[in-house]
């Protein structure tokens, strides 16, 4: 039976350090991605609601009076 100390060496401790750091990477740039997504969807709201006209146009009974 190998052991995890023997599984490192034979892959190699610098290679096991690179595995890990990306590991970490990919997890931090992931959780950064959530509260950019959220912030990305509130902007979008707020410009919707600025795009909005400030009154409804006149219908064409009321343009004709």
């Amino acid at each position: 039976m190998t052991t995890t100390a023997e599984m490192i060496q034979t892959a190699g401790a610098l290679a096991l350090v690179l595995a890990l750091l990306l590991t970490l990477a990919v997890t931090l740039l992931r959780l950064a991605a959530l509260p950019l997504a959220g912030a990305a969807l509130v902007l979008d709201r707020a410009a919707a609601i600025a795009a909005r006209p400030l009154s409804l146009p006149a219908t064409a009974e009321e343009a004709t009076r």
